[in-house]
This record gives structure tokens, sequence and C-alpha cells, in this order.
């Protein structure tokens, strides 16, 4: 085929492209159509289908769930009859350059001597960079864990703050304080190697590594890292070879001067199933802790995520929202998101009812939460002995493990801490109490009569919450 007449045939295809895309803008507002069809565009058009490039995966999905008729419709008009739709993800830009993404990890594994000796290393930092401080809302709820996250940002792995560890409750905002701590870092000094990872990835790259015989591999990029940032380190749990791997990793980061960033949903002391050895390098650092928001917090928060969509929600609604959902962040800026989209995409007026309409669907009622004391009784009951015994100091084998039995029902029922609960255990500390988890986990991992004694155990619990 000639020049001229490959460029009338892409000229032919985007014209057709074009005609499809101004049939739907006349069926949509104009606000959804810039969202979700102005960027996709015209990769070729077949016999049986039609194939389009979107910016990622999430287009996908909604235009699939949300405009599909919408879509298929036009190109019937223009086209003259249907065609399936085949999506094409323009991914290019979301590509990790970590040696370790899933997709190309023969391919991009360096040698260790690269990593030690190659400046122009490619790295991917995983980052999000909407994360920063300017858009995090302080509160007296998170004041000592924002101020100790931007010290650190500053100057990483000078201060005494090694490691951070930040502790709190899930959607209270951990995450974006650690990913800010990098992008502040990054800001000051482009340079710096930053890299953010779950838990669960880094245990996934080392699970790889094994496979893939690169071990070695592996060891040295993490340890090439100037600020290593680890998000949910409490799923290390009972997972000994990697945190095997992650104590050695700690210690090179830390011994060279580098930063380490952790997060957990809980303190350290109450990460039972964690090595003491590396429970003892946290203790290295600092620890802090983010507390669920108060409602000028959650507010605040609110209107800011309203003047960042410049959409115009009443005040009564986003106070409705500040009053009914008190504990999770996530499920604030959810509700709120929920909104703006009804507002955008159905033209929806954004009134109090809408807003109790999504209030009762994200905070529908939990069960109620399970007494210790009800367990206690439960425990005395299966085991054959008296509720007095099991808060006494009785060492009887029997009583022993009765009484480890409920801690642990205690630990996977409730949300009491360590200390409360071996409050309710005769005023036992919370080591005691970790003890007698630990007892139990141990037991149920090498006795399959006593795990499937506790699975019933714990679904009669459940059930009759």
């Amino acid at each position: 085929m000639s020049e001229n007449a490959s460029l009338q045939l892409d000229h032919s295809l985007e014209a057709t492209w074009q005609s499809i895309l101004d049939l739907i803008r006349e069926n949509i507002n104009q606000r959804s159509f810039s969202t979700w069809f102005a960027p996709v565009k015209i990769k070729q058009i077949a016999e049986d289908f039609i194939e389009v490039i979107v910016p990622n995966r999430f287009f996908c999905e909604w235009i699939d769930n949300h405009y599909s008729k919408l879509l298929q419709n036009a190109i019937a008009q223009i086209l003259g009859d249907a065609k399936k739709v085949k999506f094409f993800v323009d991914d290019v830009k979301q590509k990790s350059d970590s040696p370790y993404s899933s997709s190309d990890w023969q391919s991009r594994s360096p040698e260790p001597a690269v990593i030690q000796n190659t400046i122009d290393l490619p790295f991917s930092t995983r980052i999000n960079e909407r994360y920063h401080f300017d858009n995090f809302i302080v509160g007296d709820n998170n004041n000592f864990a924002c101020a100790a996250a931007k010290a650190v940002g500053d100057a990483p792995g000078k201060t005494n703050y090694n490691p951070l560890i930040i502790y709190g409750r899930t959607g209270l905002g951990k995450t974006h304080l650690i990913q800010a701590i990098g992008n502040r870092a990054l800001i000051k000094k482009p340079s710096t190697k930053v890299y953010y990872a779950s838990s669960e990835t880094f245990t996934s790259h080392f699970i790889n590594s094994i496979q893939q015989n690169k071990v070695a591999e592996f060891s040295a990029f993490y340890r090439s890292c100037d600020i290593l940032l680890l998000d949910d380190i409490q799923f290390f749990s009972n997972k000994g070879k990697t945190q095997e791997e992650f104590f050695h990793t700690f210690n090179d980061l830390h011994q060279n001067g580098k930063q380490i960033v952790l997060t957990s949903d809980r303190p350290i002391n109450e990460l039972v199933a964690l090595e003491e050895r590396l429970i003892s390098r946290f203790k290295w650092g600092l620890v802090v802790d983010i507390q669920p928001p108060d409602f000028e917090t959650r507010l605040a928060i609110l209107r800011k995520k309203c003047d960042e969509s410049e959409l115009d929600i009443p005040a009564d609604v986003l106070e409705y929202l500040a009053v009914n959902l008190v504990d999770n962040v996530r499920e604030l800026e959810g509700a709120l998101t929920k909104i703006m989209a009804q507002v955008t995409f159905t033209a929806a007026e954004p009134t109090i009812d809408l807003a109790r309409e999504i209030v009762a669907e994200i905070a529908k009622p939990d069960k109620q939460m399970l007494n210790i004391d009800t367990i206690v009784e439960y425990c005395s009951n299966i085991f054959d002995v008296s509720k007095d015994q099991i808060r006494a100091k009785s060492r009887k084998k029997n009583i022993v493990r009765a009484r480890q039995v409920a801690m642990y029902l205690s630990k996977q029922l409730t949300k009491h801490s360590l200390v409360t609960i071996g409050l309710h255990f005769g005023g036992r500390d919370h080591s005691t109490v970790i003890h007698g988890i630990d007892a139990v986990n141990t037991q149920i991992n090498e006795d399959h009569v006593f795990k499937k004694k506790i699975d019933s155990m714990l679904k009669h619990l459940e059930y009759n919450r």
C-alpha cells in the first residue's frame, strides 16, 4: 500500500470514529462525554469488531457497564450494523520499571553489580503522585503522625525516626501519609530512590525471586532503595521466610542510613505472629498512631475534595456525611464520590435524601460485637471448667487451654486490644495474652482435630452473635 493510500485509510478511520463520537455526544451531557469518550481513540475497524484504545482498564469497565448500549447504537447507526467492541488498554505509561513486575521479570531483572554501579538504573517508585502533604487534612487525630512524616520526608535517614511506623485502623490515611513522604523527598532530591510496596507485594516479589532463582537480585533491588515505604506489615504474620528476608533487608538499609517507613493496622506489640527480632528492631525508631478524625476534620476533608473536583455540594449534605460516617476516611470520601458521580453522570440533585441513601448503603449495621464475657462463658461450657477458673491463676492444663482459646477467640471476634482482653482474664498483661494466642496458633497448625474444633467454635459464635 502506498503512503498516500495509508494516510487516506487512517483519515477515513478517524473520520468514522469522529462520527460515532458526535452521535454519542448528542445523547449524554458534556462532562460525561469529556470524561469517558474524549480520551478514547480508534485502533481498527474489522468485519466483526471495532477496537478502541482506552487509557486504563477502569475505562473498559465503566464504559461497558454504563454506556455499552449507547456505544453499540452509535456504531450501528454509523457503520450500518452492530459490531463487538474490543478495548485495548494503552498502558505504556503505567508499566512499572521495577525489575519485579510480573510480566517482564526476566527482561528487567538487573544483576546485583548493575544495581550497585549504574547510576541511571530505571527505577519506578510505585508512588501515587496525588498523595502529598498539601492535600492531607491535618487534625488532632493525626497531627503528630503528620509532623513526623514531614520530618522524614525532609531528611530521610537523617532523623531519629528510622524506622517510622504509622499505625491505625483501615481507611484513616496511613497510605496517603507514607506516600507523601516519598513525594516530598523526590521534590527535594529527584534522584532519590524511593520505593513503595505493600507487604503482600514484597512477599509476591520474594516468592517470584525464589521461583526464578533470582533471590540475589531481589535482595539487591530492595537494598538499593534510599527510602523503602512498606504498607500493612501485619500481613507478614506467619510468613517465616518472608520475615527472615525482610529482617536482613531492614538491617542492611538501616545500617547504611537508608530510611524505612512502615504502616500497620495495629500497635507493633499486637503483631503477635511477627518474629520478636523484627518487633525489637521496629522499636529502634518512632511509632505513631492515627485516630479517627473529629467532626471538624471530617468536614474539612469533604470540603477539600469538593474544591479539588470543582463541584458545589451543599453544606448540609457535607455535614450529614460528616456526622454519619465517623470511623473511616475512605468511606467518607467514597460517599462523597458517589454523590459527585450521581450529580455528574445522571444530573441528580445533591440533596440530603441522596446522601441518606448512600450513607445507608455504606454504613450497613454490623452484627452486634461479641462480648468477651460471652466468649468466656461459651469456652467454660465447651471445656467444662467454670468462668472463675478461666479468669483465675490456675495452671492446670485443661484450664490453661480453655483460657488460651478464650483469649484467641476474643482477639479474632472482637475489636478489643490485647491490653483490654488481658483485663478480662484476671488482669493479665498483654504479653500473657500474646503467649496464649501463639499457643493456640501453634496447636492449630500441628493438630488437625484441634483446628476443626476451633473452626467450629468460631462459626458457632459468629452465627449466634
